[in-house]
């Protein structure tokens, strides 16, 4: 019965929230997953261990657990699959409707908050971040809850106002480390009001402000061995940030649509113009936080300029930074600025009118002019995939440069051998005779359109027929099948050798070199031997040069389940080669077993293994 009250006290709110549920849900898997989107399934695969978790965030990514740590969890209990991760991420895009209402409502008032919250529930940068397996969605929703706790304990400083700004501050710092600029931001706005706060009440002030400090990084401190990994980035892949680059940002929010720009402009403007009328000139507390307008102000501009102005200087004098998801934390300031300009109109038929104008031409610009839920945006990975499991029945090897995104595709399909490598170092390998020539299938993706130099285009022509050309949204495979039909009978001939290539689950670098992040079991299919004597050699080196508690990686080595070598690598490139001899009786069918057992992570430091090459000779009677 609360709840049905609580529905008919709160109708409108209500129907944002259900509408927000809607447009973030609808067509939530149309999209194929994308690069970063890969990446976030790889990590938070519910089958790997905690410490195959943590090492796989820790080596991937440059952000904080907690969003991966909560979609595994999310994984079990609902299953691992991309539509359970999406819905996740939309449910959280909703909670951040919801906490926009609170923090327009405490700031200025409940039309401005319902307002705010019909803005974001239809703006379309929130809603295709609410659409991605990524943690921006609950940035942005822990942000607006740290400033929405932070008004309330700037009104009213107590313990418990401190504690709860304290807790969200440390949630939304577990989201992105970008969170640190929008952290600045609220540490100068409590200075501030501190030095405005009456001399008698200070040292309590600073003592509320003390223990949220304290929450916040004992919420945060899982994190810090990764925020220590993060300052020591030199260089990134973004570029520095032209002249107009947070121009360019601004209308990204707003899905680039000239007619809702032209509303934000003209809103943001009046509300500007009724912020320079006010009159009041004292600056007291009691003033600034009795005066909405001056309150608001005092807290947005802070939290704007502040997330502008460090990532500027930064990307100009050290490394770039700049890239609008990573500012979805500020998307607030602008919909709330907006907001309070249309609750400033005083006529009831205007302001509707102009709520009506943004949400309708937000919703027009969604399902007229972007046609976002039917048009193809993001790397089709998952339709190629599909196509390409389905027209190769012969299971021929996929070489990818993608080497650690296209395997999730992959997973049930482990008869096909997934090789790491670019199309001209595959192609080269094969003409110095290091690969077989044999049919195989070339994927690529992700802004890496086909690419060969004339001289493999010549061997390709010379000795393949291009059977099959797939082509999707920014991803495309090529299936070429060798013109040498005799290479079946060669097998015969070929059948005592070994490759990389012939481990499962294999992934092999651009050079073609398997390196093992963690302990890992590869095996592969029977092999004919015959009866007698042979030497297997392996080149391998341990990871890093100077070995971790004095031990470097360790092998075992296995036929059929019986072992037949166990050793440490060496961390030496000059001492590589491992020979092991062993004999073969009865014509037998050999499976081998190649098994990774000792990786460990410590103070910063990871343990792998590297294998260059694996090769088996069968020795003279």
């Amino acid at each position: 019965m609360k709840i049905i009250k609580w529905f008919k006290g709160n109708y409108w709110l209500t129907i944002i929230l259900f509408t927000a549920i809607f447009l973030r849900i609808y067509h939530v898997n149309f999209q194929s997953i994308w690069l970063d989107e890969i990446l976030s399934m790889n990590n938070s695969n519910p089958t790997l261990s905690m410490k195959q978790f943590y090492e796989g965030i820790m080596f991937w990514e440059f952000i904080p657990h907690m969003y991966f740590l909560i979609l595994r969890f999310v994984f079990d209990l609902f299953g691992y699959s991309t539509s359970v991760a999406r819905i996740f991420s939309a449910f959280i895009g909703v909670f951040g409707v919801y906490s926009i209402y609170l923090f327009g409502k405490e700031l200025i008032n409940k039309r401005t908050g319902l307002i705010a919250s019909a803005l974001v529930c239809v703006n379309f940068f929130h809603i295709s971040y609410s659409q991605e397996i990524r943690p921006y969605g609950m940035l942005f929703l822990f942000t607006v809850l740290s400033f929405y706790r932070l008004v309330i304990f700037i009104k009213k400083p107590t313990i418990s106002n401190g504690i709860l700004f304290g807790l969200f501050t440390g949630l939304y710092l577990n989201c992105h480390f970008f969170g640190f600029i929008t952290l600045f931001s609220q540490c100068l706005l409590l200075l501030f009001f501190l030095i405005k706060t009456p001399k008698e009440n200070r040292n309590k002030f600073f003592g509320f402000c003390i223990v949220s400090g304290i929450v916040a990084l004992i919420i945060f401190s899982p994190s810090f061995e990764a925020l220590l990994r993060v300052t020591e980035i030199k260089s990134f892949w973004l570029q520095k940030p032209g002249p107009e680059a947070f121009t360019s940002m601004f209308r990204e929010f707003f899905g680039n649509s000239e007619m809702v720009i032209f509303g934000v402009n003209l809103l943001t403007l009046y509300y500007l113009i009724h912020l320079f009328n006010e009159k009041k000139n004292n600056s007291s507390n009691n003033t600034i936080t009795n005066s909405k307008v001056v309150l608001s102000f005092t807290i947005l501009s802070t939290w704007l300029l502040i997330s502008l102005i460090i990532p500027l200087i930064r990307s100009y004098l050290d490394v770039p930074m700049i890239l609008s998801r990573y500012f979805i934390n500020i998307l607030p300031v602008l919909i709330v600025a907006i907001a309070i300009g249309i609750n400033f109109i005083k006529n009831d038929l205007i302001r509707t009118i102009v709520i009506s104008y943004m949400v309708l031409f937000s919703i027009l610009d969604l399902f007229v002019v972007k046609k976002y839920y039917n048009s193809v945006t993001k790397s089709q990975y998952r339709e190629l995939s599909e196509e390409i499991i389905k027209r190769n029945p012969d299971k021929s090897k996929l070489v990818v440069y993608w080497s650690w995104l296209f395997p999730y595709f992959f997973q049930n399909e482990p008869q096909i051998k997934i090789e790491g490598n670019s199309l001209d170092e595959y192609v080269n390998g094969m003409r110095s005779g290091a690969i077989l020539n044999k049919s195989f299938w070339y994927a690529d993706a992700n802004s890496r359109p086909f690419e060969i130099s004339p001289e493999n285009q010549i061997y390709l022509d010379a000795n393949f027929n291009l059977k099959e050309k797939l082509e999707y949204y920014d991803a495309w495979a090529n299936y070429y099948v060798s013109k040498n039909q005799d290479f079946e009978v060669k097998k015969e001939e070929l059948k005592n050798t070994l490759s990389l290539d012939m481990f499962s689950p294999v992934n092999l670098n651009e050079k073609g070199n398997l390196v093992l992040f963690e302990n890992a079991n590869l095996k592969t299919e029977p092999i004919n031997l015959e009866n007698g004597n042979y030497e297997l050699l392996i080149n391998a080196n341990s990871l890093p040069e100077k070995p971790i508690n004095g031990e470097n990686a360790h092998f075992k080595i296995k036929i059929n389940n019986n072992e037949i070598a166990n050793y440490y690598l060496s961390e030496n490139s000059n001492n590589q080669s491992k020979t092991i001899i062993f004999s073969s009786k009865n014509n037998e069918k050999s499976k081998f077993e190649l098994i990774y057992d000792n990786d460990v992570f410590e103070n910063g430091k990871d343990r792998n293994a590297i294998i260059y090459s694996i090769s088996l000779k069968k020795l003279a009677n």
